[in-house]
């Protein structure tokens, strides 16, 4: 540990289980230091371990659509108040969105398809 991330503030979305890159991320972040919070759309939290990796990382959970503007808004007004401050990064580590489930490459996706929610 080299403290390289100590006092920086952040968003990490996407983290599943152990398999999940914002999961090792997380983990890598709060051992050099960083303070974050966590997010993922409240579907995919409920799939998910989130909890076990926010006691790990002493982070809270802020459940987010990445689809819904009102949400995002909410995520980045709460983080900054629960973290005391700007936000130095954010890691976007979604990787199943609504069109990939129908099985639409993103060079042919409609940005309406993605405001339906399953």
């Amino acid at each position: 540990m080299y403290n390289l991330l100590k006092g920086k503030r952040g968003i990490i979305t996407g983290a599943l289980d152990q398999n999940s890159i914002a999961w090792k991320v997380a983990e890598k972040a709060h051992e050099e230091g960083a303070s974050f919070v966590l997010t993922n759309a409240p579907i995919a939290m409920r799939m998910g371990e989130i909890n076990a990796l926010a006691e790990k990382t002493g982070s809270q959970i802020i459940p987010a659509d990445a689809t819904s503007v009102d949400e995002l808004t909410n995520l980045f007004t709460q983080s900054q108040e629960i973290l005391g401050g700007k936000i130095d990064f954010v890691l976007h580590s979604i990787g199943m969105s609504v069109n990939i489930r129908k099985k639409i490459p993103y060079t042919e996706s409609n940005y309406d398809l993605s405001l339906i929610h399953i």
